[in-house]
């Protein structure tokens, strides 16, 4: 099979907004669990991947547009019987929503600070983030096609 003319894909990872779980039953940059509040720090500077699939890497630059997606959050509930609600914006922050892939790589950084010194006591919050768009910029912003199956993702924190 020759896959040397597919087209390039812009994704997230695994995660839970696109069905799959860890081994505790959630899946995202990492868990969080246990005593999140008495963290080590007060703030945790962390970062979720973008994935470019494709059969060759690309010699442009890629620029995707990224944006909080909290309509992920209700079909979620339904179909795990759960209760995740939208993560306060006081307990985290994306400082960028365009991010960029740089000519040669695959993988694009959402970086992400989370402020566990501020997390309640008891909680159960999803952080649901969509690729909006991705373009080649080289190529007269050519659009790069969104995973229609990965691209979107849902981080989960539990306490």
């Amino acid at each position: 099979m020759d896959v040397s003319n597919t087209s390039p894909i812009i994704e997230f990872g695994q995660s839970a907004a696109n069905g799959v779980f860890g081994p505790n039953g959630y899946f995202g940059a990492f868990p969080f669990a246990g005593d999140t509040a008495a963290a080590p720090v007060a703030t945790y500077d962390t970062a979720v991947a973008l994935v470019l699939a494709s059969p060759q890497v690309l010699n442009d630059s890629v620029h995707v547009t990224i944006a909080i997606d909290s309509t992920q959050l209700a079909p979620f509930n339904s179909s795990q019987g759960d209760s995740i609600t939208m993560l306060p914006s006081n307990l985290y922050s994306i400082p960028q929503t365009l991010i960029g892939i740089a000519p040669g790589f695959r993988v694009g950084v959402i970086p992400i600070t989370i402020n566990l010194s501020l997390f309640p006591a008891h909680h159960q919050y999803g952080l649901p983030i969509k690729i909006v768009s991705a373009t080649d910029v080289e190529k007269s912003n050519t659009q790069i096609i969104v995973s229609g199956n990965s691209g979107t993702f849902m981080w989960l924190f539990q306490r």
